[in-house]
């Protein structure tokens, strides 16, 4: 969801103040039907979520959602990465606040490896939009192991293992970035 077709908003405000929408296709993806949005309980009307990354595990959908607490017509504030499970996609409930390498960063990507291990790789405004990664050995312990990616700025990582390598998208606002590596954390 954007509010882009509001008339009247300051700066980027119309990026500002959405929740996540929710579309249905009961003929495998030809046509799709809006059925409203996601019912999380966090923040307000005026508080944004992003960028969800929704996983599927031992019977539970475990969500990574980008907040941003208040509304902003500039790219400033705080925004962070809660954890939330549920058992529908539809109501959702708050297990947490992930704890991360600030108190800026947004776009998690999560990945289960080989060893059992689940891996998350998200973007660290504060160090110049840097692509960063964390570890979980159940979706809900993290531990953060810093910087993967800061050869150029930015956003919105994407990771999936193809052909015995790891491949990460980002992007860079001038076109995708596109990343290999062998373990997922060089």
């Amino acid at each position: 969801n954007r509010r882009a077709n509001v008339a009247g908003l300051k700066g980027v405000s119309w990026v500002h103040g959405t929740k996540i929408g929710i579309a249905e296709s009961e003929d495998g993806g030809v046509t799709w039907a809006y059925r409203g949005t996601a019912n999380i309980p966090l923040g307000g009307n005026d508080d944004s979520h992003w960028a969800p990354d929704v996983i599927w595990h031992d019977g539970t959908y475990h969500m990574f959602l980008s907040f941003v607490p208040g509304m902003h017509e500039d790219w400033g504030g705080q925004r962070f990465l809660p954890y939330l499970a549920s058992p529908d996609l539809l109501n959702w409930t708050d297990k947490g606040r992930l704890p991360l390498a600030s108190d800026r960063v947004i776009d998690a990507c999560v990945l289960r490896m080989p060893d059992g291990m689940w891996r998350m790789w998200y973007n660290n405004e504060p160090d110049h939009k840097a692509i960063y990664w964390a570890e979980s050995p159940d979706l809900r312990t993290w531990v953060d192991r810093g910087k993967v990616i800061g050869d150029k700025a930015g956003e919105g990582p994407k990771v999936v293992r193809w052909r015995d390598k790891y491949w990460m998208v980002v992007d860079q606002w001038q076109g995708l970035g596109v990343y290999c590596s062998d373990d997922g954390a060089t």
